[in-house]
């Protein structure tokens, strides 16, 4: 039998909902920084495909934190379909004034890793009636083609 590495083990256990409601108010946790980054951390490493309902929940959180936070599993395990979630989210953390570096960060990575995918559903959303929106969809294209983002 194949040895498992402890994230691989983690990818076939859902949490349950203490353990979820656990982490997310750790990552409300303005008073400990290392209370958030390390429920950050542990969001990502062990989200799993039952966890997707919650996922696009947390990405209309209040928090910019925790919808960056969401964005990264959201999109190993949704893949290019929670784009549409995605960018709602990304375009908010851009109107409260948020770099948005890491959500950036995590949508190129899905581009380059799947840019057919990506490149499936961002063209109808370049003719979209919502301009940023549109804008969103163009600027994560230009990733579609590239391998070292």
């Amino acid at each position: 039998m194949e040895a498992r590495s402890l994230t691989q083990c983690y990818a076939y256990l859902a949490m349950n909902d203490t353990e979820w409601l656990a982490l997310v108010r750790d990552l409300r946790n303005d008073e400990d920084v290392d209370v958030s980054a390390g429920a950050y951390e542990r969001l990502h490493r062990t989200a799993a495909a039952e966890d997707l309902p919650r996922l696009r929940e947390l990405l209309r959180d209040e928090s910019f934190f925790v919808r960056e936070a969401a964005a990264w599993p959201l999109s190993e395990l949704a893949g290019a379909a929670a784009l549409p979630d995605l960018f709602v989210a990304y375009q908010r953390g851009l109107e409260e004034g948020h770099d948005n570096d890491g959500f950036s960060t995590a949508l190129i990575e899905l581009a380059v890793a799947d840019p057919a995918g990506v490149r499936r559903i961002l063209e109808p959303l370049v003719k979209s009636s919502d301009k940023t929106m549109r804008e969103n969809a163009l600027w994560l294209l230009e990733f579609c083609d590239k391998r070292d983002a």
